[in-house]
């Protein structure tokens, strides 16, 4: 490979790190609120590509259906990627290709589009579409694996974990951020005050804020602490200068309370 850096990520992964992986949440940005939501489901057989709109999508005020995706009714099915998500695809003819591969944690041999896909979550800068792979419970233990999000915005102002309220800088921020390996232990802790997510849950390593739970599944996870605190574990950690929303994905894998489902509302569920 060209990059002079190695990606650190577990020594006995030798392609993709789930290879069940057959469906993701599409989550949209809100340009006003800056909410982080699940508007559709993207899943993809080995054979035929499929996405629908979830309820969540049909109670957004001025949400914009999706180019080639505009029917929130319809189940859309193909052997072909919808161009909205190819575009997120990267060519191996590029000759960044490579170094793509290693930040995202990918062997040329199994970089199909989907797995593309699945293990870069699909984000570009300044784009208002990421993409997680759906969380669940099984074998009495919820379970989720999500991409830090906004890694870049946590130095912007302190964060308040419960009361002890916390300056984070650029470069300490780095500095935690840079001292992870895979399988190293990450707290998950409640962020109080956050003006866009009311169950914001910080990442925290070394004491230090890195990144958040997606939104998606904030509330979940609160509800998963109950009266104490989570920790997650660091599937991969991206060389510094890699974009921030590739930078780091976290495993979570913790005991599940009776009767906790994911998305008890059901805003999830297909409109089709």
């Amino acid at each position: 490979m060209s990059s002079t850096h190695v990606l650190r990520r577990p020594g006995d992964e030798a392609g993709p790190a789930d290879p069940q992986v057959s469906e993701l949440l599409v989550l949209w940005q809100h340009p006003e609120t800056l909410a982080i939501l699940a508007i559709g489901r993207f899943g993809y057989d080995g054979e035929t590509y499929t996405f629908n709109y979830t309820r969540q999508a049909a109670e957004i005020q001025g949400l914009r259906t999706l180019p080639e995706l505009r029917d929130l009714h319809r189940t859309f099915r193909s052997t072909r990627m919808p161009l909205v998500f190819e575009q997120r695809v990267m060519s191996p003819r590029r000759p960044d290709f490579d170094d793509y591969l290693d930040r995202i944690g990918l062997r040329p041999e199994n970089a199909t589009p989907w797995e593309q896909i699945v293990h870069s979550g699909g984000a570009r800068v300044g784009d208002t579409l990421q993409f997680m792979q759906m969380p669940g419970v099984r074998d009495g233990r919820a379970r989720a694996r999500f991409f830090a999000n906004g890694v870049r915005h946590v130095p912007e102002q302190p964060r308040d974990l419960g009361g002890r309220v916390t300056e984070i800088t650029g470069d300490s921020q780095e500095a935690a951020l840079s001292a992870l390996n895979p399988g190293d232990i990450v707290d998950i802790l409640p962020e109080h005050g956050n003006p866009i997510d009311e169950y914001a849950c910080l990442i925290v390593a070394g004491g230090t804020p890195i990144g958040w739970v997606p939104m998606a599944i904030s509330r979940d996870v609160r509800r998963l602490m109950g009266t104490g605190t989570l920790t997650g574990r660091v599937l991969r950690i991206a060389p510094p200068g890699s974009p921030a929303h590739t930078r780091l994905v976290v495993d979570l894998d913790v005991a599940a309370p009776e009767g906790f489902v994911f998305d008890p509302d059901g805003m999830w569920d297909r409109l089709s």
